[in-house]
């Protein structure tokens, strides 16, 4: 991850005088789908609401750009669990602190913008509120984001995006009684955030 993190803001650097820094805080509303055989996890209709700060670079070419980003995300989402216990259903919530690092490439038509790209997930730490839950969260996924921004006297950026998985963020979970479990864990979310531009 240091290695990552080290090359991304490295080419910053060396890129920085051709296009635009800036800096963006937002928030996101995110949902986790938990399946697994035996139905024990289902996912909650409810969405938690984190958010997310950190900065982003804009190179401009005609009407193409490419935007780099990185930063701290926090999300999380709900989920059912089927306690065998009590035979009921209990909604959960499971949270996270990532590093996220999009990769977007996208098009320019006078202040709209349409874009998308992979994005790379880097897992601080997480946190459930069910009692005796060890879900073993991987260190790195990966993802998309998709979406349309604009853009307002050059300086101020507003963006709206959808966020999907393209790779598991668990290895296993730990059920109260110990039961370990590997069920299919993903995750979506929606972003909205304002940014501004140096």
């Amino acid at each position: 991850m240091k290695k990552v993190v080290f090359a991304f803001l490295l080419s910053f650097i060396v890129v920085g005088s051709y296009g635009q820094f800036g800096v963006k805080v937002g928030t996101n509303t995110a949902k986790f789908k938990i399946t697994s055989a035996d139905q024990a996890f289902q996912e909650a209709k409810e969405a938690n609401w984190g958010l997310n700060v950190g900065v982003f670079y804009r190179l401009k070419i005609a009407m193409i750009y490419f935007q780099p980003e990185a930063y701290f995300s926090s999300t999380g989402g709900k989920f059912t669990y089927s306690n065998p216990s009590s035979g009921l259903d209990e909604i959960h919530s499971l949270d996270l602190n990532r590093i996220d690092i999009p990769l977007l490439v996208g098009l320019k038509l006078g202040p709209i913008r349409v874009h998308g790209g992979p994005t790379a997930f880097f897992t601080i730490s997480d946190k459930s509120t069910l009692k005796d839950f060890d879900a073993a969260m991987k260190g790195t996924t990966w993802g998309y984001q998709a979406g349309l921004g604009f853009d307002l006297l050059k300086k101020l950026t507003f963006d709206a995006r959808y966020e999907g998985s393209l790779s598991e963020i668990s290895k296993n979970v730990t059920l109260p009684g110990g039961t370990t479990l590997e069920p299919s864990t993903k995750a979506s979310a929606f972003l909205l955030s304002v940014g501004f531009m140096f």
